[in-house]
């Protein structure tokens, strides 16, 4: 899969995600957490706003591409038969992501509106699981046809309704492709889209030029990517480019270009992939603008070498503009077939006001191997030498172990990752950002684990995060290594309950219980035994949130709220409730955490100021000094102890904090008991240690699913109680 993406700019935009499933691969101006957290920016005085529980949806395009889509409109393509489907991604106005197929890309903005590319109005629509409905119109005096897969609802004169089942979609998709749609078919959008807003700007033609190799129209089939570099929110988008051809009305200003030429074959394969960068000037007062773009600029192939044998599988190449304002855009285009077609850039000097090229690539051992390699090459300029080495000195091992709940059975998910340098945290720490989504690593069989040997060259950090066989996704912070350093990261490492988390190096995700600007912000997203992981687990939900003994909110389907406060003290308490009885899940099914705090206000203690790169409704946010829970079970990779034998678990009492800002607060007592009938009745566990630090045992007894109730206190008077029914399994024989 190649995929396109532009950035928009720091301080205009609602916050995209390093974070990898809370954001689910965010392209151009994807919002918010999608971890349900609300987005930066408060509610209005005196408002209360409930916090959805976060869902992530499977939306079919009209071409037939299946997405995961997150809460906040990103989306992480899932596998599907025959090749990859090239996608131009990129973000819209108002957050929304959208994500054409390349193939069909002429078609948009004539019959094609590109609102039925729109992931977020998508996943809004309804369109995951009954259908995408669509708005068509017909030439005058023409009576409706339906299109192949469409069914129509109702006719009126020129124009109909119609829905595109998800079945469907491949068929529409194929007469797309082979111009076998209705020949008195003017255009179709999505049902309730409305329309495209005009600009309140005087507009100039910019017009693309691009010559191949032999000197003739050069094959553009993902078109240009045109960003102002100014500000980006002014114009972005993709701009089609056929016959050599393409052009826009734009507002004047600085603007990027980014081209790619594809060659190939006779028979129609790709044989090398060109991407030329180059910048523009609009003027205000002046002829039209023409960017004349040639195919042999780029001429630096890409190439990276490994100490053992590796096939390639990402090649994601980024290129960072810092404008004359301070503003930031990207262009990112990640290759489909890394391992066999070329690809060639131009070279470039750093720019003045700021720069930044990687290229991310990663690579499988061949013939199934249990390594692979994931590195990251960084420069302010784009360099004439682009042949890349990792150094046996130069890397760090990450070593991923998937857990997997028997109920839902074994299968194939997904590992996602995406490097962090100092660039990307910077332009992170300085607003509302959008940064390049992950890149897929491929399959993986869960319960499972793989080694990773990752770069350090460019700064060592990593971003990783994990979709489930079942579709659920976990992030974690970044993961920042040095040279020769061995990490272990466990995924989906049972108990999944909810909680606040311990986190590091954490910049994207809101912060989940927090309160400034006349704001209190409180959700619990789902976490596995990582202290750091959070992320989408479907569930039904139901959340109370009371403050000084007034109840605020008492809502289903939320996993948290944002209510008014002012800067004062306040006494908070807090009930969420899932259950995942309706999913099938057969371990962590339901969940109750009851959570109570004493916020003592702004300024009463200054170990609680979040950090300004941590996302908050308002600047000068504090952490709320709330208790959160680690467990560690010693289960096997299907989350299952022996039966009749002795069942331990690590368990770690803390508090939210960021980078060690929060609480430090003593843990003065800690519980834990277990139920073998359902929680009919409960035994005490046999715990040791202190500090927050503990180690509880007990006797597995029986085969039922034992589940597990904990409870803690600290010496600021905050308290935590979290029952998990079914929290994990017992198994005769069963191996750790």
């Amino acid at each position: 899969m190649l995929t396109r993406r532009r950035g928009r700019p720091a301080p205009a935009l609602t916050r995209a995600a390093v974070a990898l499933a809370l954001a689910l691969a965010t392209a151009g101006a994807a919002g918010g957490a999608a971890s349900g957290a609300p987005a930066r920016g408060a509610s209005p005085a005196g408002s209360v706003e409930a916090v959805p529980a976060p869902v992530t949806r499977t939306v079919s395009l009209v071409t037939g591409q299946r997405l995961l889509a997150g809460p906040a409109g990103g989306y992480r393509m899932l596998p599907q038969d025959g090749p990859a489907a090239t996608l131009v991604s990129f973000g819209g106005g108002g957050g929304d992501t959208y994500a054409v197929p390349a193939d069909v890309l002429p078609e948009v903005g004539r019959r094609l509106d590109l609102s039925l590319f729109d992931v977020t109005a998508l996943a809004r629509s309804g369109a995951a699981g009954g259908g995408t409905p669509l708005d068509l119109t017909f030439a005058a005096g023409t009576a409706p046809a339906a299109p192949p897969g469409v069914r129509l609802t109702s006719v009126s004169g020129s124009s109909a309704t119609g829905v595109l089942d998800p079945g469907s979609a491949p068929a529409f998709g194929r007469a797309l492709k082979e111009r076998h749609l209705p020949p008195a078919l003017e255009s179709v959008r999505l049902a309730g889209s409305g329309t495209a807003a005009r600009p309140h700007f005087p507009l100039h033609t910019l017009r693309i030029s691009a010559r191949g190799l032999s000197g003739g129209p050069g094959n553009t089939p993902l078109g240009s990517i045109v960003l102002n570099t100014d500000d980006v929110s002014r114009f972005g988008t993709v701009v089609p480019v056929e016959d050599g051809e393409g052009n826009v009305q734009v507002p004047a200003g600085h603007y990027a270009v980014y081209t790619l030429f594809v060659d190939r074959a006779a028979d129609g394969s790709d044989t090398a992939w060109r991407e030329v960068a180059q910048d523009a000037t609009v003027a205000e007062d002046g002829p039209d603008t023409t960017v004349a773009v040639e195919e042999a600029a780029a001429d630096r192939r890409v190439t990276v070498t490994t100490p053992q044998p590796a096939t390639a599988d990402i090649l994601k190449l980024t290129w960072f503009r810092t404008g004359p304002s301070g503003n930031v855009t990207f262009d990112s285009v990640q290759v489909g077939s890394p391992a066999t077609v070329p690809v060639y850039v131009n070279a470039r000097p750093a720019d003045a006001a700021g720069s930044r090229y990687v290229v991310q690539w990663g690579g499988a051992a061949p013939d199934g191997g249990a390594y692979r390699y994931d590195l990251a090459f960084g420069s302010d300029d784009v360099p004439a030498d682009q042949a890349f080495r990792a150094e046996p000195g130069e890397l760090a091992t990450v070593r991923h172990r998937f857990s997997a709940d028997p109920a839902s059975g074994s299968g194939l998910g997904a590992l996602y990752v995406l490097p962090v340098d100092d660039f990307t945290r910077a332009v992170e720490a300085a607003g509302e950002t959008v940064l390049p989504p992950p890149a897929d690593q491929g399959r993986q069989a869960m319960p499972g684990s793989r080694t990773d040997y990752v770069g350090t060259a460019d700064g060592g950090g990593w971003a990783f995060g994990t979709v489930t066989a079942q579709l659920d996704t976990l992030d974690a912070d970044t993961l920042t290594l040095a040279a020769g350093a061995t990490r272990t990261v466990d995924w989906a490492h049972g108990p999944l309950a909810p909680g606040l988390g311990t986190h590091h190096d954490q910049q994207v995700r809101a912060c989940t219980a927090c309160a400034g600007g006349g704001q209190f912000t409180l959700y619990l997203p789902t976490g596995d035994s990582e202290p750091d992981h959070a992320g989408n687990v479907a569930a039904d939900t139901a959340f109370t949130l009371s403050r000084d003994g007034t109840q605020l909110v008492d809502e289903p389907d939320v996993i948290g709220a944002q209510v008014p406060a002012d800067d004062g003290p306040a006494d908070y308490r807090a009930v969420l409730d899932t259950d995942r009885t309706a999913t099938g899940a057969g371990q962590s099914v339901r969940t109750r955490t009851e959570l109570a705090f004493h916020d003592p206000g702004r300024g009463a203690d200054p170990g609680l100021d979040l950090p300004a790169d941590v996302p908050c409704p308002a600047a000068g946010c504090r952490i709320m000094p709330a208790l959160t829970l680690d467990y560690r079970l010693d289960t096997d990779p299907s989350n299952t102890g022996p039966q009749g034998a002795a069942q331990s678990l690590d368990l770690t009492v803390g508090h939210l904090s960021y980078d060690g800002r929060g609480s430090h607060a003593p843990v003065t007592s800690a519980a834990v008991s277990v139920s073998f009938d359902g929680g009919a009745t409960w035994r005490p566990a046999t715990l040791t240690g202190s500090a927050g630090a503990y180690q509880a045992t007990w006797q597995n007894t029986g085969t039922a699913a034992p589940s597990l109730k904990v409870t803690a206190t600290d010496g600021a008077g905050g308290s935590i109680t979290q029952t998990v029914s079914a929290a994990y399994g017992i198994a005769p024989g069963s191996t750790r």
